[in-house]
């Protein structure tokens, strides 16, 4: 799912707003030119966001038992569980994001980010397993704190 929150989504931004821009365009009256300026600002600054807010999270987490194999990129690390010291999630933002802390940086730094599977076919709604099964393994609790800090 991450080429779709990474590329898919962003770019089907763009295409919306040039959609818009076009009828715009031939629709309008020539009183309102300025918004034919204002709707490509709009979307390269929907574009940016989009972008700003998913390029850092993980491409790939994959669960080994006693590690994980975590992948953005060209780039590719094994965390150790024991390594993690904290699980956080952040339900306010979907699709949610869960947000490991780790006890020294790595690769990604001191921070992974990813999107974890869904709980069900109908999404993630209240709490993440995977992020609740991270967080029971490396004996902590799960915080509700924003994984961008």
């Amino acid at each position: 799912m991450m080429v779709v929150y990474k590329w898919c989504m962003p770019l089907s931004s763009l295409l919306l707003f040039a959609a818009i821009a076009w009828l715009w365009h031939k629709h309008s009256a020539p009183s309102a030119q300025w918004i034919e300026w204002l709707i490509p600002v709009a979307a390269v600054a929907a574009f940016a966001a989009q972008i700003a807010t998913t390029w850092n999270l993980a491409d790939e987490v994959i669960d080994h038992g006693d590690h994980l194999r975590v992948r953005r990129g060209r780039i590719e690390e094994s965390v150790a569980i024991a390594d993690i010291e904290k699980v956080s999630v952040e339900y306010a933002i979907r699709p949610i994001r869960v947000g490991l802390a780790l006890r020294k940086p790595g690769a990604f730094g001191r921070r992974i980010v990813f999107v974890p599977s869904p709980n069900s076919a109908f999404g993630t709604y209240g709490e993440s397993r995977v992020a609740a099964d991270l967080s029971r393994r490396i004996g902590s609790r799960v915080s509700g704190e924003s994984v961008d800090g």
